[in-house]
């Protein structure tokens, strides 16, 4: 008797579809769920140049009245400045902060070092991205909400516009985002202004699975969200985390310029608390990850990162300004090499950062 060999790989499409073909309805979408995966992308040499991008963002909700640190902010360290947040209302129009002084502050600060000012639109005024969806799946409302911000981006003298869309669901809201992001962009690029958008880390994110990666086309950058994460490191923003998060873009063909790697300047754990607030506790405390059952960035993993960014990202993205440490008049103590900012920038310049050394 003859055998006649079929190649495994001829009849494996044939077995999947049997066992599936079992299945009642739910149980097929048990098999496929989250875990079913799409023709890999086949992705193109990066010759993107890299312009390297220093960005922050800044609330100045969160100052201290008898200690405004915007004019103790380093400018000169930053590339741009997300003021966050601008809220966002379901007839697309945008409220006007009740002072305005601080954005005005802003813009006049960093403008005189040549840093770029954008607006943070979303995050945790619409976390569920109901305004969004409602406007984006609006021809007349998009247009709407368009107007306006460019309007306000004029008004403000401002340079463009940071989306925190998070939590995509679905392959119709990743739709409905790129609807918006395209809209965005026609009218911002003819302004001459920049689109920037955040994005999930990624591998234990099923909300990044979500987010199809042609809606990038539409932005200047991407700040990566590397920081939260759900892994089993025990840290919310370990070296791993970041490496991670950019390898999930980078194999989903999102070219190194647009990757901005984000870090947080606050802690998790017993208490979120600022980098300003440990370090004023305890100097020594900015030079570990953990203390007194809290973790955060100390300054040797901020270095790691740094590096790890200039060959792998287009840029490092700073959460958030005011909670970073710096020198102020009445302090009896030389903070200023210790706060983050300074440290990013002078490992970005190629300067050995020794203070932990």
């Amino acid at each position: 008797m003859e055998f006649i060999v079929v190649p495994i790989y001829k009849i494996l499409p044939l077995l999947l579809l049997f066992v599936l073909a079992g299945c009642e309805d739910n149980q097929f979408t048990d098999v496929i769920g989250d875990n079913w995966i799409k023709d890999p992308e086949v992705c193109l040499e990066d010759t993107t140049p890299v312009t390297f991008k220093k960005v922050a963002y800044w609330t100045p909700d969160a100052i201290d009245s008898d200690n405004d640190n915007l004019t103790l902010i380093n400018f000169s360290s930053l590339t741009h400045v997300n003021y966050t947040s601008i809220v966002l209302n379901a007839d697309g129009t945008l409220v006007i902060p009740a002072d305005e002084e601080p954005l005005e502050n802003l813009v006049l600060e960093a403008h005189a070092q040549s840093v770029k000012v954008a607006i943070s639109i979303g995050e945790w005024q619409d976390a569920d991205n109901t305004i969004f969806n409602q406007i984006a799946n609006d021809k007349t409302l998009t247009k709407k909400f368009v107007n306006n911000l460019i309007d306000f981006i004029d008004d403000y003298e401002l340079d463009g516009v940071d989306i925190n869309w998070q939590n995509i669901d679905s392959e119709s809201e990743s739709d409905s985002f790129k609807a918006l992001l395209e809209a965005l962009s026609d009218e911002l690029t003819q302004e001459g202004k920049f689109l920037s958008i955040t994005a999930p880390s990624g591998e234990d994110d099923k909300a990044a699975n979500k987010i199809s990666t042609d809606n990038f086309q539409y932005v200047n950058f991407i700040n990566v969200l590397a920081f939260d994460s759900t892994n089993n490191d025990s840290l919310h923003s370990s070296l791993q985390d970041a490496k991670d998060a950019l390898s999930y873009w980078t194999e989903r063909c999102v070219v190194k310029n647009k990757l901005v790697l984000g870090v947080p300047f606050y802690s998790r754990g017993n208490a979120v608390q600022s980098y300003d607030y440990l370090i004023r506790d305890d100097i020594s405390y900015a030079c570990v990850d953990e203390s007194e059952r809290r973790n955060y960035n100390g300054i040797p993993t901020i270095v790691e990162k740094t590096n790890y960014a200039l060959s792998n990202a287009g840029g490092m993205m700073m959460k958030s300004l005011e909670q970073d440490i710096y020198q102020r008049n009445n302090d009896d103590v030389d903070f200023s090499e210790y706060s983050l900012v300074n440290v990013i920038n002078e490992t970005v310049l190629g300067n050995t950062v020794s203070v932990c050394q």
